[in-house]
């Protein structure tokens, strides 16, 4: 299964990491969304990670299924 996944899911991921970090650096701390504390600038961060795993774990699913045909 992990050889239908690519270096560019892996890149991706990667650069998701500090991309999602700066984006709820923007978000919460300059626009004061959320109140604009520390805690939910952590929240909005891991989050934002767990949304793009969620999303792999969905491709690497649905790609084993397209696999089994």
């Amino acid at each position: 299964m992990i050889i239908l996944f690519t270096l560019i899911d892996y890149a991706a991921f990667g650069i998701w990491i500090p991309l999602s970090m700066f984006i709820s650096y923007i978000l919460v701390k300059k626009f004061k969304l959320f109140g604009g504390e520390t805690k939910s600038q952590k929240i909005f961060t891991i989050g934002l990670i767990l949304g793009h795993l969620l999303y792999l774990l969905w491709k690497s699913l649905w790609l084993y299924f397209l696999n089994t045909f």
